[in-house]
């Protein structure tokens, strides 16, 4: 009993991380958009508007859509060679996951500090530098996440979490006497985080252009911090 009630306290602080991890890629998405007109991490959507951009003849900002799609697989890249190596059942959280998310928060201070320097219309090398690493962060985020072994859980392809949920509620093998479990829930937390996480960074992009960065490095800070404290 003992081991399992300390399981159950792991489970639930890893849970609340994942949230938090849905925060910070709801929040940089919405600010990629409103300020660099790309995803971060939706490759679906980049993929389209670069397609539609090539169309309409508007070649730079196709050109920016596709560094959006390459920072973000280069991040999967850099996350994938330091999370695979480490089996997922090795721990509730393995060291690598954390060590990924780490790299994570030195690219998110690196976009912060990019942020300050570019103008909302800016064209530029800061312009460009903030599509990449706003791409590379997520990528990196996704296979950390994906790396922790829940199932079809992803912070980042909020579409991958929408469709496994309802999977899951509508399916006629599910017993009607189920009840809702802690990953269950997980999967509404998770979706409706962030969707707050884009509200807010709609807003704090309109009102605090220059600080709205800062908010994806602190959440992410806290999500290392306790994961070294009470996961590790």
């Amino acid at each position: 009993m003992i081991v399992s009630l300390e399981q159950s306290k792991l489970n639930r602080t890893r849970n609340t991380l994942v949230v938090v991890l849905a925060f910070t890629s709801g929040f940089v998405d919405a600010v990629a958009f409103l300020r660099l007109g790309v995803f971060a991490s939706i490759l679906t959507g980049n993929t389209i508007l670069a397609t539609l951009a090539i169309d309409s003849r508007n070649i730079l900002h196709a050109a920016v859509l596709l560094l959006a799609i390459l920072g973000y697989i280069s991040g999967v890249t850099i996350g994938a060679r330091i999370v695979n190596p480490t089996p997922a059942p090795e721990k509730i959280w393995p060291s690598a996951v954390t060590r990924a998310l780490l790299i994570e928060f030195l690219v998110l201070l690196l976009l912060a500090i990019a942020g300050f320097f570019a103008t909302a219309k800016s064209s530029g090398p800061f312009f460009y530098s903030l599509v990449a690493l706003a791409a590379l962060a997520m990528g990196i985020q996704s296979t950390a996440v994906q790396a922790l072994g829940l199932r079809d859980i992803s912070t980042t392809y909020i579409t991958g979490t929408y469709t496994t949920f309802i999977s899951r509620i509508v399916s006629p093998r599910r017993s009607k006497t189920d009840k809702v479990t802690v990953e269950k829930r997980l999967y509404v937390y998770v979706i409706v985080v962030y969707v707050l996480a884009a509200f807010a960074g709609c807003a704090m992009e309109t009102h605090w252009l220059h600080e709205a960065l800062i908010i994806p490095v602190i959440s992410i800070g806290f999500v290392i911090a306790v994961a070294r404290i009470r996961l590790s």
